[in-house]
């Protein structure tokens, strides 16, 4: 697959190879609902800031390191890695949610493309890292595993790979408190998310997990893994 410039709004017109209902539903609800919610995203997510701040210490890029983010919508933690990244991309399904990216301050070494990320516009091992927050619960498992999967094709040998999602805290009370509220606003695939086996996909792909560790009381997980190792 050639390069695609960092600019170009371009969208994959590929789809995830299933043609299930579920996988249908999935993109035409993320068309419809973040037209409306781009504008209120990053009022709805301040509290993660300092959350952002910690993936990137998390992630520890090297120095002059190109990173993905995937699933950028606002573009928050696109541009929390600006600080320790050479280039960064930011890719979303809505254009809507990369208008608002767009609009903020850009350094000129973070760009923003409309993109499918079961189908990445980039060659392979294009990136040093990719990073993925607050979107694999939000997809079918089979759209889940490809993005997973294409994450690790675009990424060099020994790249990072970084997922930040929702967690359960230890606790089973506080687990089944916090699963119950969650899915009072996340009501499609949380909760086959949040109980499925996130270190087995990742090593399925050929992650092998170097860190996995809780944030915001156990709510959150940031794992972290290395490509081919």
């Amino acid at each position: 697959m050639e390069s695609v410039p960092a600019t170009s709004p371009i969208v994959s017109e590929s789809r995830p190879a299933t043609s299930a209902p579920e996988t249908r539903a999935y993109y035409a609800r993320n068309r419809a609902v973040y037209a409306w919610f781009a504008r209120y995203y990053d009022a709805l997510t301040r509290p993660l800031r300092r959350l952002r701040r910690e993936v990137v210490e998390a992630a520890d890029v090297p120095p002059g390191a190109s990173v993905l983010d995937v699933a950028t919508g606002t573009g928050a933690q696109a541009f929390a890695f600006a600080s320790a990244a050479a280039e960064v991309i930011g890719v979303d399904l809505s254009e809507a949610m990369l208008e608002v990216a767009r609009r903020k301050h850009q350094p000129a070494h973070i760009s923003f493309l409309l993109a499918d990320a079961t189908a990445l516009p980039f060659p392979a091992e294009r990136f040093d890292a990719a990073c993925v927050s607050f979107a694999l619960h939000e997809m079918p498992a089979a759209v889940r595993e490809r993005v997973i999967r294409e994450m690790v094709r675009v990424t060099r040998h020994g790249a990072t790979i970084i997922v930040v999602d929702y967690g359960l805290p230890a606790n089973r009370i506080a687990a089944a408190l916090a699963s119950r509220l969650v899915r009072l606003y996340e009501r499609d695939h949380y909760a086959e998310f949040v109980f499925s086996d996130l270190r087995a996909l990742l090593e399925r792909a050929g992650i092998a997990i170097r860190s996995d560790r809780r944030a915001l009381l156990g709510n959150v997980r940031i794992v972290v893994g290395d490509k081919g190792r």
